[in-house]
């Protein structure tokens, strides 16, 4: 347990450093991302909660960052009206694309590592998190 916690530290710190000159923490990244892999590039706020692992409240304030810098945009549901929509604007995209770009770059915080070592962990990780019963384990 301590070399993954160890090794997550060390990821996330990588990508967060990597993440800094766009002004985006891991959360805002991760919101943006799922929208971005999205079909339609919208889902609700309770959705992106869900996803990305953290309360709800997380979620509104992460998307009250971003709706902020003009990154997404909110819209009611069209049959809900407990429920609102979350987009990705076209300034959202290029973002997405440009921290994306520079994470690449930085190897996503497994710098200094093979591939085949990467993809190894991956399929371990993915085999761990089936068996535990963690859907979508990929």
């Amino acid at each position: 347990m301590s070399s993954v916690l160890r090794f997550h530290r060390i990821m996330v710190d990588a990508v967060e450093t990597g993440l800094r000159p766009y002004k985006l923490n891991l959360t805002d990244y991760m919101l943006l991302m799922t929208l971005q892999l999205s079909e339609t590039g919208t889902r609700l706020i309770s959705q992106l909660a869900r996803t990305l692992l953290v309360h709800a409240t997380t979620a509104t304030l992460a998307t009250d960052r971003l709706e902020g810098r003009d990154l997404i945009m909110r819209s009611p549901h069209p049959t809900d009206r407990r429920a609102t929509l979350v987009s990705l604007t076209d300034a959202g995209r290029d973002l997405t694309a440009a921290a994306t770009a520079a994470l690449r770059e930085s190897e996503f915080g497994f710098a200094g590592t093979s591939a085949e070592d990467q993809k190894h962990l991956v399929a371990a990780l993915a085999a761990i998190r089936d068996a535990v019963g963690d859907s979508g384990a990929s």
